[in-house]
């Protein structure tokens, strides 16, 4: 007889002993009090029937907030610009999972999988039921709105719908963009489930970031002040400033539009258009002067714009785990529980580990210490290296592959120096979902150059029997934000890399009866191995041969 938290494993299923052994140490971090659990789990260990099992656990969504959700009442805006019922809501007991993803094409692997998930994208992903030419976000800017209105209570519209569904159902699974810009009192869960949890900094720097393009304010007239001083008092001045004349042309445009008596609908969609960038750069800079002293944000200029972003986020994390009463951080990549919570301050938590159900025997990791591939000279060690890929590609002549460059220096040089069709380069322009598309219909055994198929990408079988990494995946220091974390703490920066590394090593293997050669070709990354072995997690380490 299963008990606690394995009796709400999906019916239809029986857990693995791996899958038995986690969600019994889950269960005990609940009971002992602990909010936060980071399971590091790799892949074929089912974090996803863990997520569901957690759905079934949790509370049903309360009737009164079903109510106020399935009515739109939840949404209605008095005439100071709050929620009508936010106080309502938020005094709600909050119910059900969600499962938060990096990607749309992760949403969509939970529906494959469990037919009650719900998943909601942003309008953008929604065709208008009233005009098939247009998306729900511009639909609700240009339809009249008597019009709109009397159409859906008539038809149900697919993006509301969608929202209705997923507020109010037990399970659900979002993008963490889409989470963000849920308004707070109808997000609450009893369960958050951060899935791809490595990459969940990234996540909250990209939430909290800005870019603000001159030439694109320019050419909607709206005059940029000259940006010179870096004092804390003059930058929030400025943006301020810069807030002002974003309403002011946004209250512009809306009038241009009330007074467009022509109905011309290329105009209409245009200038909408305008208005929703509009929106969303306002809105984007009124959370940065919101949570401007809960981080340092660190700017850089050039000649199109400034670009804002959050030095550290252990201070802005809040603004994702305020909306759970537990919080269940997942991923196969973690390194170093300790310093990932702290890089998201979280002080208390339980880490737990699931054992890997693949055979290590299927996915061999070879190495070589020949060469080490640093910035100083890559340029004079690529050559060395040539000889190593055609051997292998000639000993894997029959099987598709993948060669990880982790930059765009060593993409081009080996565009140049393997010529077969055989390969399929990431060239600048093109973008990896085409010669993705080129190595799924071909059945020649075609390999993928590129420097960004690391993660998001599912080479099961007969896909990828081999890959070559041929760097060390360390992040670019060029980057002032990632220049000024490594120089404060090396770790950090290693543990990004060896994050990436685990992530490049699991793109072949992606079942049990799977099986993927990967060899990696710069010495330095085998140094940097064994000095973090006990680091990683042992299903990787086990696979070094």
């Amino acid at each position: 007889m299963l008990g606690g938290l394995l009796k709400h494993f999906p019916k239809e299923y029986t857990p693995n002993s791996a899958q038995v052994k986690l969600l019994k140490n889950i269960d005990q971090a609940f009971n002992d009090g602990y909010k936060f659990v980071v399971c590091n789990a790799p892949t074929g260990s089912g974090k996803s029937f863990i997520s569901k099992t957690l759905a079934n656990a949790s509370r049903e969504p309360s009737e009164n907030f079903k109510d106020l959700i399935t009515s739109y009442t939840a949404f209605k805006i008095d005439q100071t610009g709050s929620y009508v019922h936010e106080e309502e809501c938020e005094s709600e007991n909050p119910g059900g999972a969600a499962a938060l993803t990096i990607t749309k094409a992760l949403q969509d692997q939970y529906k494959d999988l469990f037919n009650d998930v719900t998943i909601l994208k942003g309008k953008s992903n929604y065709i208008s039921t009233i005009d098939s030419n247009i998306d729900v976000e511009l639909e609700s800017l240009i339809i009249p709105k008597s019009i709109l209105e009397d159409h859906r209570r008539r038809h149900k519209c697919p993006y509301h719908n969608d929202r209705k569904n997923s507020l109010t159902s037990r399970f659900a699974a979002l993008n963490y963009n889409m989470f963000f810009s849920l308004p707070g009192h109808v997000k609450k869960r009893e369960y958050l489930i951060c899935d791809e949890a490595a990459e969940l900094e990234d996540q909250l720097v990209k939430e909290f970031s800005c870019n603000i393009n001159f030439e694109m304010l320019n050419k909607m007239d709206i005059q940029v002040r000259p940006f010179y001083s870096k004092n804390n008092a003059n930058i929030i001045k400025w943006i301020n400033n810069l807030l002002l004349d974003l309403s002011d042309k946004m209250d512009e445009l809306r009038d241009i539009i009330n007074n467009n008596k022509s109905n011309n609908k290329k105009f209409l969609i245009e200038t909408r258009k305008q208005i929703i960038g509009i929106r969303n750069l306002h809105s984007k800079l009124s959370l940065i002067i919101e949570t401007w002293n809960d981080s340092e944000y660190l700017f850089e200029t050039n000649k199109d714009g400034i670009a804002f972003m959050p030095l550290k986020v252990n201070n802005l994390s809040n603004h994702l785990f305020k909306y759970a009463d537990k919080v269940i951080l997942m991923s196969a990549t973690i390194i170093d529980a300790t310093n990932f919570c702290k890089s998201l301050g979280i002080d208390k938590f339980k880490y737990v580990e699931a054992e890997s159900s693949f055979d290590a025997k299927n996915a061999p990791i070879y190495c070589t210490t020949k060469v080490k591939l640093n910035y100083h000279n890559l340029k004079r060690s690529l050559p060395k290296i040539i000889k190593q890929i055609e051997q292998i590609c000639e000993f894997h002549k029959g099987d598709k592959g993948i060669i990880h460059t982790h930059n765009n220096t060593i993409t081009s040089f080996l565009s140049t120096k393997l010529t077969d069709e055989r390969f399929l380069a990431r060239e600048p322009g093109v973008n990896n979902e085409m010669i993705i598309e080129q190595h799924l219909a071909n059945p020649a055994p075609t390999v993928l150059v590129s420097p960004s198929l690391s993660r998001g990408v599912d080479l099961k079988d007969e896909l990828a029997r081999f890959q070559i990494i041929v760097k060390a995946p360390y992040l670019p220091t060029k980057d002032k934000r990632i220049e000024k974390l490594m120089k404060a703490d090396f770790n950090w920066y290693a543990n990004k890399m060896l994050c990436s590394l685990i992530q490049s090593c699991g793109r072949g293997v992606r079942s049990h009866k799977d099986y993927c050669t990967t060899y990696i070709l710069d010495g330095a990354i085998v140094e940097s191995v064994v000095n973090n072995k006990h680091k990683l997690p042992k299903y990787f380490i086990d696979r070094f041969l």
